[in-house]
C-alpha cells in the first residue's frame, strides 16, 4: 500500500469512529510525534553549536571505533 492510499484509508477510519475519547486519544498522539519537546530543542540545538564550532567526531570514526569495540556484532 503506498502513502497516499495509507492515507485515505486512515482519514476513512478516523471518520468512522464515534467515540470522542478516542478522537482526541488520536489526535494528541499525532500531535505527540509530530513536535519536539523543549529539552529535545536545546539538545539539537547544542549538537548543532557543537559542530559549527568543528567539536563534532566524523561519523566514520565512530563507526571505526564502535567496529573494534563490538567486532562480534559486525562480521
Amino acid at each position: 500500500m503506498n502513502l497516499q492510499t495509507l492515507k485515505i484509508e486512515l482519514t476513512k477510519a478516523i471518520l468512522d469512529i464515534e467515540n470522542p475519547k478516542l478522537i482526541e486519544e488520536i489526535f494528541q498522539f499525532i500531535q505527540s510525534k509530530s513536535s519536539l519537546s523543549d529539552n529535545q530543542k536545546a539538545s539539537i540545538n547544542e549538537a548543532l553549536q557543537s559542530l559549527e564550532k568543528n567539536e563534532g567526531i566524523a561519523h566514520y570514526k565512530v563507526m571505526e571505533e564502535t567496529k573494534i569495540r563490538y567486532s562480534k556484532y559486525f562480521n
